[in-house]
């Protein structure tokens, strides 16, 4: 027993050294991971809105147009970017997208989907009935 544990010994420090500089590059870099819902503006823009409704802009790399092809409106996925922005909506950019479950339009918060239609990000197609009426209702008291 003793010399399989001298012999794993070094193994395992070695697999700790190297978990710890992949943590130490991974921080260093600069990288996130962001899960949420992914929705498509109207706009042609990728967006995820984090689980506590937080929506974050996510450009495409362009070695990888397709990142976001495969996904629907709803889909719950977890991406690997680069450094949040901290706007409004947020802004970073996709390194990887993984699609960790299906969902459909009405997975997405509706709060967080009004605020974007105030904001010009997206039309009343994803918001439910009630909240659309009100957004024109607003927007035709705000040009009165």
């Amino acid at each position: 027993m003793k010399h399989i544990v001298k012999r794993l010994l070094p193994a395992l420090v070695l697999a700790a050294c190297l978990a710890g500089a992949a943590l130490i590059w991974w921080f260093g870099t600069g990288k996130c991971l962001l899960t949420g819902r992914y929705m498509l503006a109207d706009n042609g823009v990728h967006l995820v809105i984090s689980d506590s409704g937080a929506p974050t802009v996510l450009s495409v790399p362009a070695d990888y147009p397709d990142l976001f092809d495969s996904l629907e409106d709803g889909d719950r996925v977890l991406v690997v970017c680069g450094l949040i922005l901290t706007s409004y909506p947020g802004q970073s950019e996709a390194r990887w997208c993984l699609r960790l479950s299906p969902g459909s339009p009405e997975d997405l918060p509706q709060d967080t989907l009004q605020r974007l239609a105030q904001l010009g990000w997206l039309s009343h197609s994803l918001l439910a009935p009630d909240q659309a009426a009100s957004r024109d209702s607003t927007s035709l008291l705000s040009r009165a």
